[in-house]
């Protein structure tokens, strides 16, 4: 299991937080997770793996102007 954003979810064993992003609503304007305390840019979603227990934040885009 790992927690995102709070709420408990299956992990699969090859899962990446590209894998993830794709699998929960509120990853669609994701830039940036916190993957058990350290910040993961958009860049390196597809090559960082989710470990077994993981705790992930997802952290939407920010704009103004």
């Amino acid at each position: 299991m790992i927690e995102v954003d709070n709420k408990k979810m299956q992990w699969l064993d090859d899962m990446t937080i590209a894998s993830l992003i794709k699998q929960v609503e509120a990853g669609r304007f994701c830039s940036v997770v916190r993957l058990n305390g350290k910040l993961v840019s958009s860049p390196q979603f597809a090559r960082t793996p989710i470990p077994d227990h993981a705790v992930i934040q997802l952290l939407p885009l920010v704009a103004g102007g």
